[in-house]
């Protein structure tokens, strides 16, 4: 590994772990060009996917959006604003090991993992419809 590439990943990870609102790979490199027109949309992308594959952060498929990157990588759920597309962290409790022997019963399942996305309106987007 090159020490330019070890940059950019030191460079990614630290704009990365600064955002707090579950960023898409393209709202990273936005902010990442912002501060380093440098680095590359590819190179971004490509930092991301890599952390993710490693167990760095963890890569969320969500319905209706873009893959988005967490840097939470305990056990927990997601809330989506059907308006504006935030996403905030739902925290697991003790009905999780209820959900998941309901799944893990159900047609004989093994179970690899598991995520439950909510949907509603953010506070903002709530202010805005009143």
């Amino acid at each position: 590994m090159t020490k330019r590439n070890t940059l950019q990943k030191s460079i990614v990870s630290e704009v990365f772990d600064r955002m707090t609102n579950h960023p898409s790979a393209e709202m990273v490199y936005e902010a990442v060009h912002e501060k380093y027109p440098g680095i590359s949309r590819a190179t971004v992308y490509r930092i991301l996917a890599d952390a993710a594959e490693e167990g760095k952060i963890r890569r969320l498929k969500l319905r209706d959006a873009s893959d988005r990157f967490d840097f939470t990588l305990t056990p927990h759920h997601h809330v989506t604003c059907k308006i504006c597309g935030h996403v905030a962290d739902v925290t697991v409790d003790a009905g999780e090991a209820a959900l998941t022997e309901l799944a893990r019963a159900s047609e004989g399942f093994t179970l690899s993992e598991c995520h439950v996305e909510f949907f509603g309106l953010c506070e903002r987007c709530r202010q805005n419809q009143i």
